[in-house]
């Protein structure tokens, strides 16, 4: 697994039953092949074929490794074998599980990010979600983008951490999860534009929609926490309010994992 972060506590599973005021985050490591080949027989034939598109191997695998975590963990939460789930897109694309019609159990909702060799899967019920990774870079052009994407306020709160390229670099990847997390979590795409909300984004600052000019209630409305995903990486997590508790979770080997739940059936592995 990736090292772990200096805040968050990820714990190994099993996972207690999901609360309706809860989400829960699993992390998940993208980069033993062994875990790709046990996970490439889950993926559907879509996503066998979205894989097989990327032209680097590496990323073949991080991709099969991510989408076959993502089955195994929603299978977790439900009854269904990882294999059988199937998924639709929302108007944004935003993919949310299939529902049998007229089902009255609460919906899983869920949402998958990951960048470079991390990937994070949050999980929640019945209410919107969205959770974002970012790696850092120093080399980016923290400054130039942005101006392009980010509001007003947080390219003053950037460039007051201007001479200090590490705390640059940690406010612009922190705002930047935060921004997509929300953006993900109301179903909307980054074509919805960055820049007509504010997150906040100061290393010591805590995790906060501070106002969304297109939804003057959404800072109300909405709970956001930061990821402390693994040293050099932002993470952010994004559900409707009141957000009672936020459990972390490293994933377990792909072996493993598919072993306890054919022996153990269903549920929380």
């Amino acid at each position: 697994m990736p090292p772990r972060g200096e805040g968050d506590v990820w714990r190994s599973p099993p996972a207690p039953p999901l609360g309706g005021a809860d989400a829960h985050v699993w992390r998940v490591a993208l980069d033993d092949p062994t875990d790709a080949e046990s996970y490439w027989p889950l993926l559907s034939d879509e996503e066998q074929g979205r894989a097989g598109r990327f032209y680097r191997e590496v990323h073949r695998r991080r991709f099969t490794v991510a989408h076959g975590a993502l089955r195994v963990i929603l299978s977790s939460y439900l009854t269904d074998a990882p294999e059988s789930l199937a998924f639709h897109t929302g108007e944004h694309g935003k993919p949310a599980l299939e529902r049998a019609p007229g089902a009255s159990e609460p919906a899983l909702e869920f949402n998958l990010s990951h960048s470079h060799d991390v990937a994070l899967v949050a999980v929640a019920l019945d209410r919107p979600v969205g959770v974002d990774v970012e790696r850092h870079s120093e080399d980016t052009e923290h400054l130039e983008l942005a101006e392009r994407f980010f509001s007003p306020s947080e390219r003053r709160a950037l460039r007051e951490v201007a001479d200090d390229l590490g705390r640059l670099t940690a406010g612009f990847f922190a705002a930047w999860s935060r921004k997509e997390a929300y953006l993900k979590a109301i179903g909307c795409g980054i074509t919805r534009g960055l820049h007509h909300f504010d997150v906040s984004l100061t290393p010591d600052a805590p995790a906060g929609l501070l106002a969304d000019r297109m939804d003057p209630s959404a800072a109300q409305r909405w709970s956001m926490r930061s990821l402390d995903a693994a040293p050099g990486f932002s993470g952010a997590l994004v559900t409707e309010a009141p957000l009672r508790e936020v459990l972390l979770f490293d994933a377990p080997k792909a072996t493993a994992w598919t072993t306890a739940m054919a022996g153990a059936g269903r549920g929380n592995p």
